[in-house]
């Protein structure tokens, strides 16, 4: 199986061991490697900064041929693929992240780079959001080469004392939500289910007429605030906003489903839940925000409908 490939793109910035940036339809497009998530190497977010980062950042500003600030020192051009053969312009919208940017593979002389920062050791195999479907086991050899001879990541000594993440704790709770997302991916989607990151654009038609729906989000934040006497969950991304609305709170099957959220999808648990209900849109100074109202556990499911 090969994806939809986009040959011949002008690199305009390495920003990081996980994202580059380049010319895609007369436009700057940032694209967010797939099945990688390097270290950081600059504040600002909730990982911290690490000494592998900043390796991490520089080794792939070399690879590509870029300069200390992540800009190209010559004219380098890259292809990229999608992790599907949908048509491109299907890739195009949905392969996103939760911040916009394009999810692919990304090529330079041939290489896939993805493939080599896990086998250098500069990423773990990041199976958060899904494994590959092309490249699945190709990125476990390469993570386990690179375990094998203890390089990036791997190697204690680049973190040693200083701040580092815990692969330990985090590599199995990846796997958890990846087991979510291929159970979507086989029974999911030919359930009519709705994926907040792959259907949002049918997810707000439903909205706007109220139809109901059952939709795939993540519930990982938990209660995000609590207006008035409910509770609201956003349960979307910054890109695809979608809410989940309990109108009273303090009423018993509010707080069984709050128990069940805090319980069984937040933090490290699985994250990924099924929701069906009647879709509407929540007020706000947007427009609206998809939303469904929860009012029954019964609404939240690990499993597709039928």
């Amino acid at each position: 199986m090969a994806g939809t490939i986009i040959n011949t793109l002008q690199l305009t910035k390495v920003v990081d061991g996980d994202t580059i940036k380049v010319m895609l339809d007369g436009e700057e497009e940032s694209l967010r490697l797939a099945c990688i998530d390097t270290e950081e190497s600059w504040p600002g977010g909730s990982k911290p900064v690490t000494e592998a980062g900043r390796r991490a950042s520089q080794w792939a500003k070399e690879w590509f041929g870029a300069d200390g600030d992540g800009y190209p020192t010559a004219d380098i051009q890259v292809n990229i693929e999608f992790d599907t053969s949908d048509p491109e312009s299907i890739c195009k919208r949905k392969h996103r992240g939760n911040y916009a940017r394009l999810l692919c593979y990304v090529y330079k002389d041939g290489v896939n780079y993805n493939l080599e920062a896990v086998r250098q050791g500069w990423s773990p195999y990041f199976a958060k959001y899904g494994r590959s479907r092309l490249y699945h086991e190709a990125f476990l050899a390469a993570e386990r080469d690179a375990q094998a001879e203890g390089t990036g990541v791997w190697d204690e000594t680049i973190n040693a004392g200083g701040a580092h993440r815990d692969y330990e704790r985090l590599i199995p709770w990846w796997y958890l939500r990846d087991s979510v997302v291929q159970g979507y991916r086989k029974a999911g989607a030919d359930a009519g289910v709705l994926s907040v990151r792959l259907d949002y654009e049918e997810i707000r038609e439903a909205a706007a007429a109220g139809n109901q729906m059952t939709v795939l989000c993540d519930l990982q934040g938990g209660i995000s605030r609590w207006p008035g006497g409910g509770a609201l969950i956003f349960a979307g991304s910054i890109s695809h906003k979608f809410n989940l609305w309990i109108p009273d709170r303090e009423s018993p099957e509010a707080r069984q489903i709050l128990g069940l959220i805090e319980r069984r999808y937040t933090g490290q648990g699985r994250g990924y839940a099924y929701i069906s209900g009647e879709a509407g849109r929540y007020p706000d100074n947007d427009g609206g925000k998809p939303q469904i109202i929860l009012s029954d556990a019964a609404q939240l499911s690990d499993l597709p409908p039928g």
